[in-house]
């Protein structure tokens, strides 16, 4: 893509995490920005922010999950900015607890969110994107869509099922106007782990620690993604973590697991 300038980027989940630090970064470029997310406070907080800034920013309170807003919300970003250029299904959750005391409720919420809301993003904005004469299609996978560790049976489903998903579409799609890429964040200072149901309390605490000393900055990691966008990449690792885990795996295929299940023995 040879620039982002006046380009115009949905991006859900934009309230927090990655999201926020991928509006700010389609904004230095002067990106016209379709901000979507559940949280309403925190999604006008952002978008007032980028307008003091001279940002032309809408906002839009939708759960990624809900088919019928999903569907109208193609028609109501038109009707705002008057076509679409890039999606970036970035909204995710994630629930920690090994499979056996994985309740069923909590495994659809987060496929609902993490696997079908990209499926919706990708099949009601595709006509739409198909009219830019240069479209992207980016969809926030995870590490874990490249391999699995215990308690994560569930998140590791629906990023793997976003690998895969993306993947066949870019296959589909390689011989139109829209590009498409998967991207697969190692350990990011985000608000996920924070936020994941979790069953663990101290687990979970564990699990931040972790994240705040080791992860990379949403900041760093939406710089990573954003040039990708702008080189047309099929797919990009982001963090040392990731190219690790992809390394291993390859290299591994069989082994790794037997070794993850060792040390979680």
């Amino acid at each position: 893509m040879r620039s982002l300038t006046n380009k115009i980027v949905v991006i859900t989940g934009a309230a927090s995490g990655i999201g926020q630090s991928l509006a700010r970064a389609m904004a230095a470029r002067g990106a016209v920005l379709a901000l979507v997310d559940i949280d309403e406070l925190a999604l006008e907080a952002l978008c007032a922010e980028l307008a003091d800034a001279g940002n032309t920013v809408s906002s839009y309170v939708i759960d990624v999950s809900n088919r019928s807003a999903m569907e109208q919300l193609p028609g109501d970003v038109v009707t705002a900015h008057g076509a679409v250029d890039i999606l970036i299904n970035n909204a995710g959750v994630s629930v920690g607890a090994m499979f056996d005391d994985h309740s069923i409720e909590d495994a659809e919420w987060l496929l609902d969110i993490n696997l079908k809301g990209v499926i919706y993003g990708c099949k009601f904005f595709l006509p739409h994107l198909k009219q830019s004469p240069e479209a992207n299609i980016v969809n926030i996978s995870s590490m874990f869509g490249l391999f699995s560790m215990p308690g994560q049976a569930m998140y590791s489903a629906s990023k793997a099922g976003v690998r895969g998903f993306t993947e066949a579409l870019w296959t589909e799609l390689s011989n139109t106007s829209v590009r498409v890429m998967t991207v697969h964040p190692g350990t990011i200072r985000s608000n996920v782990i924070r936020s994941s149901r979790m069953l663990d309390p101290q687990a979970q605490l564990k699990a931040v620690q972790l994240q705040e000393k080791f992860g990379m900055s949403t900041d760093k990691a939406a710089e990573k993604i954003v040039r990708a966008i702008e080189k047309n990449k099929l797919r990009v690792l982001v963090g040392a973590d990731a190219h690790i885990a992809e390394f291993l795996k390859r290299l591994f295929p069989v082994s790794l697991q037997r070794l993850v299940g060792m040390f979680f023995d």
